[in-house]
């Protein structure tokens, strides 16, 4: 076998995106290149594959993220395989490479963003997890014949950790699905809408949007939407529980979405706002863009990356800043019509520019196929 893909997060936000965008130009560059390829999956969540394409099963299944079991998935099929180079779309080292016969087997991984070094208090991480997310990302740096990142922000931290990394920056474009008109009628939430896509993660800095939505009664009629997460985004934080609860015909927490409500909504909005402490890249914002929905983004490195010019942008420690952006694009349709044309523009730009078979070549390449 020449390359093992993990594909068991496929269902999660996030990292799923990722997988699910890789996959198809994955089967391109290797059927391109006369490789074989095998997608290690758990059988409740197995991809819709080429028949060129092997299938894996991850045994155990349903392995957690950083966990042992996780460790075990991947030396069964590392063994079972035997690939030239395998490639995880997260940081932890695989410990089974260690093992005789398969110290030779190239290893890539996609590093997202670096929020498990920050502090508890950012992070949410305990200090053994961010020992544990150091060590990981250091034996990658040390020995990953690539490090794939979706932005140079993440690419720059991992330089400050292990200045030897080789690192590809590999920024991945939006879903073209996302450019095409979406059927309104799907939307979840009629009427006029504000809206957060994420979870309640510390970094993601939700309270920041509650805090200011609520001293704006009166002020701006709009209601304000909390998509994704899942079911349990309720429970995860207490002012989103509240919040709900006390103001039932302005605030609306969907839960997690089904893809066609999800598009559609984010098309509906008047306003999408991304108010992270910390980002890998942030696909959310692009996303709304693409949609024509105007974007209000913390001003952090990865955010002023991705979204370059076209977005507005303000401190996530300065509620004062994001309620003075919302009285303003809440009230003039004109300016937020052009907000939303500019992140429009900004999108198309970054797709002719961004190439989604960036990571899928380079690993060819350095397998001895032919490039294009």
């Amino acid at each position: 076998m020449d390359l093992l893909f993990d594909a068991r997060h496929i269902r999660q936000s996030g990292i799923g995106t990722y997988i699910r965008t890789q996959l198809p130009y994955l089967e391109d560059a290797a059927a391109r290149n006369g490789l074989s390829l095998a997608v290690l999956a758990d059988p409740d969540s197995r991809p819709a594959l080429r028949p060129s394409t092997d299938i894996i099963p991850a045994c155990p299944s349903n392995a957690a993220m950083y966990s042992a079991a996780e460790q075990a998935a991947w030396r069964r099929a590392l063994e079972q395989t035997r690939p030239r180079a395998v490639w995880l779309p997260h940081y932890p080292y695989p410990l089974a490479r260690l093992l005789p016969g398969l110290r030779r087997t190239s290893l890539y991984v996609t590093v997202h963003d670096t929020i498990h070094l920050l502090p508890e208090a950012v992070s949410g991480q305990s200090r053994a997890r961010r020992l544990y997310a150091r060590a990981m990302l250091k034996a990658d740096a040390r020995h990953c014949r690539r490090i794939f990142t979706v932005s140079e922000a993440t690419a720059a931290t991992l330089k400050e950790i292990e200045p030897s990394a080789r690192v590809l920056v590999t920024p991945i474009p939006v879903d073209e699905v996302w450019l095409s008109p979406a059927d309104p009628a799907l939307a979840p939430v009629r009427g006029r809408c504000l809206l957060y896509v994420g979870n309640t993660k510390r970094h993601k800095n939700l309270p920041l949007v509650i805090e200011v939505f609520s001293g704006l009664t009166g002020t701006v009629p709009h209601k304000l939407v909390i998509a994704g997460g899942g079911a349990s985004l309720r429970t995860l934080d207490h002012r989103v529980r509240r919040l709900a609860e006390d103001n039932p015909d302005r605030v609306l927490v969907t839960g997690q979405l089904d893809f066609a409500a999800l598009r559609a909504l984010v098309a509906s909005a008047e306003l999408l706002i991304m108010p992270s402490l910390y980002e890998g890249a942030g696909l959310p914002p692009l996303e709304a863009m693409a949609s024509r929905t105007a974007v209000l983004a913390s001003d952090i490195p990865a955010l002023r990356e991705t979204c370059g010019d076209g977005a507005e942008y303000f401190n996530p420690h300065r509620p004062d800043e994001l309620a003075r952006l919302l009285r303003t694009y809440c009230a003039d349709d004109a300016a937020r019509a052009e907000l939303a044309e500019r992140g429009h523009a900004h999108v198309l730009a970054r797709q002719q520019r961004t190439r989604a078979t960036a990571a899928a070549d380079a690993i060819c390449a350095d397998l001895g196929g032919a490039t294009t």
